[in-house]
């Protein structure tokens, strides 16, 4: 792998000073890297710190070729150094085998865009997207991730989900949420809880039903006809 590795900071939601977001940034080349770099520094509050940040980091950005096992050990470390849940991560990319997806899902992928397709500013919206809660992720790559979670009926009341998986209405009523988009401020705001209590639903519930993570939440959710 080739390129340098960067830690940046954006804003969460453009013109509003002191609102950050701490982005880990990597490119599979140094032209690609500093092209992306150039239009980040572009953007009011972005400062380029060095990779020790990674633990601090809000999300992890990797602009690649093709997600190859070499990156996957990446995103495998950065997971372990983060502690406790992996850092979410948005990878643009030329293409990932259904392999590659699945083991970088375990480590925090929250969101995949096909390079050819997807601009930079795309890039960048999915970036405060992924700070925020949210994934975005093509169709046929979420219709695997909903297969590889097993071979169950997909038609299952909340009643017997809840039965089965020790979930409260609650916690699939966030799930539903977040499958629509919304993110954990429109959530808290919609059930009138604080946005921690929040994430500590979703949190319990990524756990209880055994999943890397929310987004291999929300896939499950969808397999077992919930969603």
């Amino acid at each position: 792998m080739s390129g340098g590795t960067a830690t940046a900071v954006l804003d969460r939601r453009p013109g509003t000073a002191g609102n950050t977001i701490s982005v880990v940034l990597r490119a599979s080349d140094s032209i690609l890297e500093h092209a992306t770099g150039a239009y980040l520094q572009a953007r009011s509050n972005f400062n380029i710190l060095p990779q020790q940040g990674i633990r601090e980091a809000d999300v992890s950005v990797m602009l690649l070729s093709t997600v190859s096992d070499d990156w996957l050990r990446v995103l495998k470390q950065d997971a372990a150094r983060a502690g406790g849940a992996p850092i979410p991560v948005v990878v643009m990319a030329d293409r990932v085998n259904e392999r590659q997806l699945t083991l970088a899902v375990e480590y925090g992928l929250t969101s995949f865009l096909y390079r050819g397709s997807s601009s930079l500013e795309q890039l960048l919206e999915a970036t405060v997207e992924a700070s925020a809660g949210r994934s975005r992720m093509p169709r046929e790559l979420m219709g695997h991730l909903i297969a590889e979670l097993g071979h169950q009926q997909r038609q299952q009341t909340i009643a017997q989900l809840t039965r089965r998986g020790g979930l409260s209405a609650r916690e699939i009523e966030v799930l539903r949420m977040l499958a629509e988009g919304m993110n954990t401020v429109e959530i808290s705001e919609k059930m009138s809880y604080s946005e921690r209590t929040i994430k500590g639903i979703i949190h319990d519930s990524v756990k209880q039903l055994k999943c890397k993570n929310r987004t291999q939440a929300v896939a499950y959710a969808v397999r077992t006809g919930i969603l």
